[in-house]
This record gives structure tokens, sequence and C-alpha cells, in this order.
């Protein structure tokens, strides 16, 4: 008798197991359920924004242009702004170095014969 006894333990141990299991998929199927019910919200809410920001009436070339390339056309554009005032900067030191030696109005490397 323990040794039957022992054997249906295990079976019922084993569909517990398989119950758990199962518990857990589903689980983890309404959690995958959640996640993309709130990505289809928040798509929505994002498209409703970037509506509301009337950047078609601003810039009517973009008209029907996905939001990812408009972001990465500010993006460049920012990017393009800062390498120009870097540049200007750096143009602008390299005129003080050259003025530095021979006053303002004699650049570094010149000689007024």
């Amino acid at each position: 008798a323990p040794a039957h006894l022992k054997k249906e333990l295990n079976s019922v141990l084993s569909l517990q197991g398989q119950t758990e299991a199962i518990d857990y998929a589903i689980h983890s199927f309404q959690l995958l359920s959640n996640l993309q019910q709130m990505q289809e919200e928040f798509k929505e809410w994002s498209e409703a924004l970037y509506s509301s920001l009337n950047v078609h009436d601003s810039f009517p070339k973009l008209v029907g242009v996905d939001l990812e390339f408009v972001w990465t056309l500010l993006m460049v554009r920012d990017l393009k702004m800062n390498i120009c005032k870097w540049a200007i900067g750096s143009f602008l030191e390299w005129d003080k170095l050259d003025q530095a030696a021979g006053g303002q109005e004699q650049n570094l490397g010149t000689k007024l014969h």
C-alpha cells in the first residue's frame, strides 16, 4: 500500500506542478495582453500629441511624413546648429590667438615693412 500511495502522490504532485505552470503561462499571457493594450494607448496618445503640435500647418512639406523621421530631422538640425556654434567659436579663438602677439590690427606672422 505505501508504494501505491507514493506513486499516486507523485502523480498528484506532478499534476500540481503542471497546473502551476499553466497558471503562470496564463498570468504571463494576461500581462502581455495588458502591456499590448497599454502600448496601443500610448501610441494613440503620442499620435494625438503629435497632431496637436500642428507640425503640418507650420511645415506643409512634412504632411504624411512619419513622426520618427520628423524627430530625426529635428535632432539632425540641432546637431548641425551645435557644430556650427562650435566651429564659429573655434574660428574666433584662432583669430584671438593670431592677434595676441601682433596687436588688434596686426595678425601673428605678418610683418609691416
